[in-house]
């Protein structure tokens, strides 16, 4: 009896070992060398506590949010606005300036936004710590159960429909909102398919052709969408990460260093690019031909660019600076607001304006420049500056009652992503794809509280009503059929 026990206790033990292997990620002795390599360099560098303290700070997070097979949207979410956080330190290390030079609340900003990421994303991963380790075999079985080629071309059909639904979306000013909502189902299709691709092996070459579209048509767009796909695709390959060796770490520098330098060239270009898209009207509009887009793009990307634009990317890339002026601000010239700016902005964004046609426009520059003190220029000019929902913390509370509303988006962001994960169809591989399409579009930090707010209502209204109604017949369609025998 008493050896039964200790078998049976033995193989307990032995299962929750390896359930402990195969929540994190794992990496080699080499790259574990890299990796304290580049930690400890930090502390040569000028700002070297904040520098050592956010890197220790990105593994501690990612060890926590990725999970081997489980969703990655929370870590690309994550990751983001690290370097938007991180962003405005190694510009002034570049400058060879003070870390308080345009602000006295330029460090102490960085310090609370790290930690508001963390009170931000603790919930998160609680939520996620409650879905049991899965494996490999277990994706794929749920992904044999879908036809990829079903998928596909689901995907082309919302490809071409969604995007035209986009194009003329906010020519319905009560609806677009949820107009927006229903194009992100394109992603969700993307992610559908791009899963089935890794898991299967199969239809490779369509995936890569895709994303290659996808990213060249954001080009055309405004707002440079090509961003985009880009998210969705880290999406897709972090799930599916187990373990990390020299070669993988040594590419993924070599990616940033990459990034970094189309970053630097996209930001010397982008004013007179977007100019040439608007023709000068002052609109967000594209109002000239992909092919003159075009033409226009390449010629610019063969201008020479100075350091200038390298400081001018930091710049647009960071986003702490808001909360710095926030500081400066407020309470010396606008009182705290305690708790009515999120107020208000809750109440925005849960008034259609189908239902209050009277309903003032979305102006984000007005927000900006009443809390920073910096005079922007809005709509009327063609731009917007939003003052970013972490700043929008300090303004209602202050320096340490700002992560109250952090925290409950938090659960907030914690509890509908476990509840879509858990209810919107039976099949992983399907729930995986609804919660990145979901929530990828909360990736950044500049988000300020009234857009944030309006477009997580939209996205979780659109989303259940996708659940109840639509759901249920899109995975019976994309059921795979074994092919009839013949005899």
């Amino acid at each position: 009896m008493h050896g039964n026990r200790v078998i049976i206790y033995c193989k307990l033990i032995r299962i929750l070992v390896n359930t402990l292997k195969q929540r994190r990620i794992l990496f080699d002795i080499d790259a574990q060398g890299l990796l304290l390599m580049l930690v400890l360099s930090q502390l040569f560098f000028s700002n070297a506590l904040l520098l050592t303290f956010g890197a220790l700070l990105f593994g501690f997070m990612i060890s926590r949010l990725q999970i081997p097979y489980k969703p990655s949207v929370f870590t690309v979410v994550f990751i983001f606005h690290f370097i938007q956080i991180s962003a405005w330190v190694w510009m002034v290390n570049y400058m060879d300036v003070d870390i308080n030079f345009k602000s006295p609340h330029s460090e102490i900003a960085i310090w609370l936004a790290y930690v508001g990421l963390v009170v931000l994303l603790a919930p998160v991963i609680y939520f996620n710590n409650k879905i049991p380790p899965l494996d490999f075999s277990v994706l794929k079985r749920h992904a044999d159960k879908l036809s990829i080629r079903k998928t596909f071309v689901a995907y082309v059909i919302s490809f071409f429909s969604l995007n035209a639904l986009g194009a003329v979306a906010f020519s319905f000013s009560g609806l677009s909102q949820i107009i927006i909502s229903l194009v992100n189902v394109k992603w969700f299709f993307f992610l559908l398919f791009g899963f089935q691709v890794v898991i299967k092996r199969k239809m490779i070459k369509e995936l890569v052709i895709f994303v290659g579209v996808e990213f060249a048509l954001g080009f055309f767009s405004f707002f440079s969408d090509f961003k985009t796909v880009l998210f969705f695709v880290a999406c897709l390959l972090l799930t599916f990460l187990t373990k990390v060796n020299l070669r993988q770490l040594t590419l993924a520098v070599v990616a940033i260093i990459f990034a970094a330098f189309m970053g630097i060239t996209w930001t010397a270009i982008k004013g007179e690019y977007r100019s040439f898209l608007n023709q000068g009207s002052k609109t967000q509009t594209v109002q000239v031909s992909q092919g003159a887009a075009l033409d226009k793009l390449l010629e610019l990307t063969e201008q020479e660019k100075d350091t200038s634009a390298s400081i001018s990317f930091f710049e647009r890339l960071q986003y702490t600076w808001h909360i710095a002026k926030s500081m400066d601000h407020v309470p010396a010239v606008v009182p705290y607001q305690n708790g009515n700016n999120w107020l208000e902005s809750i109440s925005y964004a849960l008034t259609p304006r189908y239902f209050n046609p009277n309903k003032p426009k979305y102006e984000a520059s007005i927000k900006a420049t009443k809390y920073t003190g910096i005079s922007y220029l809005g709509a009327r000019s063609g731009v917007s500056f939003s003052l970013g929902y972490f700043a929008d913390g300090y303004v209602d509370f202050g320096y340490f009652g700002m992560f109250i509303p952090l925290f409950l988006l938090g659960l907030l962001y914690g509890f509908t992503y476990y509840y879509f994960l858990k209810n919107s169809s039976t099949n992983f591989i399907f729930n995986y794809a609804v919660v990145g399409a979901m929530f990828m579009e909360f990736n950044a930090l500049e988000m300020d509280s009234t857009y944030l707010t309006g477009r997580l209502f939209a996205d979780l209204l659109t989303f259940f009503m996708l659940r109840l109604f639509f759901f249920p017949w899109l995975v019976k369609y994309l059921a795979w059929q074994e092919p009839e025998v013949q005899y």
